[in-house]
């Protein structure tokens, strides 16, 4: 189950990250260092990936705007991490039992993140419901151009699902 959440989750933790430790996404770069160019790349393929790299600034610049601190970015990954249940489970049963442990993590973050909020920041009233309506927005950039930005000149066209499962199963976890 743990490895499901996770695979679901990534991407949003991914872009929550990026958001967190600032790290740059400006498109010109990005391309520049995963080598992608009109010369080898196809332009519908390319102007995919700058429209979605341009999501993406826009997604981090309003993570941004917000002035997050390390306890809500925490408190928002175990969000995102238990927003549903995978639909690849076992029987019925053991579903169930997942589907009501999950949605109660995801209730016990958000009433922490909550709580955490209106005790930091009392002259925000609206921010708890703001970061919830931010949380959409990672999905906004897909799996694929984060693999093909971030990560394919290092592990080549492996998904990141896979290099996930593979890094899990051979722990000690």
């Amino acid at each position: 189950m743990h490895l499901m959440l996770l695979e679901d989750a990534w991407r949003e933790l991914f872009v929550l990250g990026i958001a967190q430790w600032a790290i740059p996404v400006d498109a010109n770069t990005l391309l520049a260092v995963s080598g992608m160019n009109s010369d080898n790349t196809e332009s519908q393929k390319l102007n995919k990936i700058i429209s979605e790299i341009q999501a993406l600034q826009e997604v981090v610049a309003r993570f941004r705007q917000l002035r997050l601190d390390a306890t809500e970015f925490a408190c928002l990954k175990c969000i995102v991490t238990f927003k549903a249940v995978p639909t690849h489970s076992g029987s019925e049963l053991r579903s169930f039992r997942n589907a009501a442990a999950i949605a109660a993590l995801q209730d016990e973050a958000q009433l922490t993140l909550n709580s955490y909020i209106h005790t930091r920041y009392p002259t925000q009233p609206c921010r708890f419901g703001k970061l919830l309506l931010l949380l959409p927005a990672l999905r906004s950039i897909s799996p694929s151009t984060i693999e093909e930005v971030f990560f394919k000149k290092t592990i080549g066209n492996v998904p990141i699902t896979r290099l996930l499962s593979d890094m899990y199963k051979s722990s000690d976890i």
